[in-house]
């Protein structure tokens, strides 16, 4: 028994340990703006399955709103902003972006993607976790040498996405009719979508879509919903101009390969086009994980899945990214 319990406190002393190691204690990043900072949980269900859950129950997505608690301008309408993270990110993919924003008056609406996200709490209070099905499909992925495959994936993904973003703009607006005091400063008829990775992804493709999109923040991100097919192993993309602000912003994990990698076709179209609506910004030093608020909470994590130590200091790469998001947004 006592070998046991000397056993069972070792294991317990690790995981602490470990969890320390691997999450260490860090310090918000400030945000610059004016603004209290109110933030809360709601929840809107669908009018269709969870396809993860198999077992007929409706979709469910977790939405944390972020709004400004004391906004002093009520005759000044901003822009709603929909966040989307990345495969299996959390709604708190870029909780400091969202913080920005929201200290300089805007609402922020952060969704959940059940199934793609690592885990997602539903309002009868369980968590559900990123599918294994999901996993597979994304590990099994080779864009490059199965472009079919890849393109009835990112075809089901954006379906899946979009409609929960879609579902929750939708039911903002009502929300907002409701309560007008306590958002006072949605603007429900201008949504400007962003997101991380397949996030971003996402947001370029609402802006495809719904005409209350006004711009899209796209951080490392391929236009998935604007590949149509495959013909003779390459991809039929919508290559035609996106009628809003579009800011595209890279790292060194896909900066040096967009001319080769067949998803980014229409990314290289933003950057070579003269046309004023797009920004692109480089990152020079920085990982994908850098881009969003992992590399922050577990650098050692967000290390080992760029295969690489960025070289720029979290923090300091993610306050230059919010300053940078922060112009891009007030600029529309």
């Amino acid at each position: 028994m006592k070998i046991l319990i000397i056993i069972l406190l070792i294991v317990v002393i690790l995981i602490v340990v470990g969890k320390r190691i691997l999450f260490p204690r860090y310090e918000e990043i400030e945000v610059t703006g004016k603004y209290e900072i109110g933030c809360e949980d709601y929840w809107v269900t669908e009018d269709k399955e969870d396809p993860f859950l198999k077992d007929g129950s409706p979709r469910e997505v977790q939405v944390r709103v972020w709004y400004p608690q004391n906004y002093d301008n009520p005759d000044t309408k901003l822009p709603v902003v929909i966040a989307s993270h990345g495969s299996c990110g959390t709604i708190d993919n870029n909780r400091s972006l969202y913080r920005e924003f929201t200290s300089h008056g805007y609402v922020v609406l952060a969704v959940s993607h059940p199934g793609h996200a690592f885990d997602t709490l539903h309002s009868n209070g369980k968590k559900q976790s990123v599918s294994m099905d999901y996993l597979k499909e994304m590990s099994g992925m080779n864009p490059q040498e199965k472009p079919k495959e890849a393109a009835a994936l990112f075809a089901e993904w954006m379906e899946l996405r979009m409609t929960d973003l879609s579902v929750v703009m939708d039911d903002f607006v009502e929300k907002v009719i409701q309560e007008p005091d306590r958002y006072k400063s949605a603007d429900t008829s201008r949504f400007v979508a962003i997101g991380h990775s397949a996030g971003g992804s996402t947001a370029l493709g609402m802006a495809r879509i719904r005409t209350d999109v006004v711009g899209v923040i796209a951080l490392e991100s391929p236009c998935m919903y604007d590949i149509k097919g495959v013909e003779n192993g390459d991809y039929i993309m919508d290559d035609s101009d996106y009628e809003m602000p579009v800011l595209n912003i890279y790292s060194d994990a896909s900066y040096s390969h967009l001319y080769e990698w067949k998803q980014y076709r229409n990314n290289v179209k933003f950057l070579e086009s003269e046309n004023e609506n797009y920004e692109n910004i480089y990152y020079e030093g920085a990982g994908h994980m850098g881009l969003c608020d992992l590399s922050l909470a577990s650098p050692i994590l967000a290390g080992l899945l760029d295969q690489a130590k960025s070289e720029v200091e979290p923090s300091e790469l993610l306050k230059r990214l919010n300053a940078d998001c922060l112009d891009f947004l007030q600029s529309i």
